[in-house]
């Protein structure tokens, strides 16, 4: 009482009720356990059993009951009732809000067409409405803008150095990881459960954990190695990075000779982009580019740069995302080695590992424009998310 109101105001006193659902907080769905007492939710932990909560939530899963009863959360639909910009609103019901919405659209298709709704969407649960619906309407104007803000920029520049995406639910291999990097992303801040779970673990483990991030951020304080960049820079700090990488040959080399194409062409290029070079355009000192590059060439193969998120335009962002993709390709091994660094999460295990359509072998890393290569299209993968048992 001392602290304010109770979280959930007319609970009151009576048989405690458990339910088991996934928190809709963020995009990342753990699994919960729900606790409500005579119809009122009181009580939100994470599910020991899911692979994602284990047991544990973030502070916004945790918010789940705080915000299940906030006062002001809209619990009914609301339809305008004045002039745009006044804020005058009644509640509707369900029923009237949805045929509203039928007859505007419909008014629209018949005077415009199908095609003239576009339909934009954005993290849990915009599938649906994006993907099913659009199509269901008869609209290829269907998008998700904001991710160009988030993983696109990310995704693209691993199916052109891959051939497959990332994907979500980062699949980094934390049991095994010696040195990891954190560039373009900032765990601690804007993550999810189970990443920071996984990463606090390994920094209790005692992993070098190497933080590129102008500000002095929660993964930074974490840190034994904190490089604090200039802004816009991180594409010259991920060259000398594979400078430093060929140069001092801190690379897996029978990695390289197994399951690459052009790493010749890649090492002249990144000749001239020495840690000094680099220096001068980001604000490090080139002894820290240098002790950060051995950093993660000494602990090869179990070394990674954590995939990111939030990252800018894809003509802005992409070449520094290949530029890590092509350091994880020298210092820590990728998806069909034994020890693998980027891995099938716990989800997929028990599904095959993705393999090239009649049995190629994969020649992943590559520079420069593809006219003929043997890398693997979007099209020869197969997404074990999308699998049904």
């Amino acid at each position: 009482r001392a602290l304010g109101p109770p979280l959930c105001p007319g609970a009151g006193r009576g048989p405690i009720l458990t339910t088991y659902n996934y928190c809709d907080m963020c995009p990342w769905r753990c699994g919960i356990i729900v606790r409500s007492v005579n119809g009122k939710v009181v009580k939100i932990d994470g599910n020991p059993a899911d692979p994602k909560s284990r047991g544990m939530l973030c502070a916004r899963g945790q918010a789940g009951v705080s915000f299940n009863h906030d006062p002001n959360r809209l619990t009914k639909p609301l339809i305008r009732t004045g002039p745009r910009g006044t804020w005058e609103f009644r509640e509707a019901s369900w029923e009237e809000a949805l045929d509203l919405i039928v007859q505007k659209m419909t008014t629209i298709k018949d005077a415009y067409g199908q095609e003239s709704v576009a339909f934009i969407g954005h993290t849990s649960g915009d599938f649906w409405f994006t993907d099913h619906f659009a199509q269901a309407w008869g609209s290829p104007n269907a998008a998700k803008p904001s991710m160009s803000l988030c993983t696109s920029p990310r995704e693209e520049a691993a199916l052109l150095t891959f051939g497959r995406a990332i994907g979500n639910h980062e699949p980094v291999d934390w049991d095994q990881i010696r040195a990891v990097a954190l560039i373009g992303g900032h765990i601690g801040e804007d993550s999810r459960n189970t990443l920071m779970q996984d990463f606090a673990n390994t920094v209790a483990r005692g992993a070098e954990v190497i933080v590129v991030d102008p500000r002095f951020s929660t993964a930074a304080m974490k840190a034994t190695q904190w490089l604090p960049i200039k802004p816009g820079t991180d594409t010259a700090l991920l060259l000398a990075w594979i400078n430093v990488l060929i140069g001092e040959k801190l690379y897996d080399a029978e990695f390289v000779a197994q399951w690459t194409l052009g790493f010749a062409a890649l090492a002249a290029h990144v000749r001239e982009f020495t840690p000094e070079w680099a220096a001068a355009i980001t604000d490090l000192p080139a002894d820290a580019i240098r002790s950060s590059a051995r950093a993660l060439g000494n602990a090869r193969p179990q070394a990674a740069i954590m995939p990111g998120r939030h990252s800018r335009l894809v003509r802005q962002r992409h070449p520094a995302h290949a530029g890590g993709l092509y350091r994880q390709c020298l210092a820590g091994r990728v998806w069909p080695a034994r020890r693998r660094v980027f891995q099938q999460s716990a989800l997929h295990r028990g599904v095959p590992a993705r393999t090239l359509r009649g049995g190629r072998r994969g020649r992943w890393l590559r520079i420069g424009p593809r006219r003929g290569g043997r890398v693997a299209s979007r099209t020869h993968w197969k997404n074990p998310c999308r699998r049904r048992a």
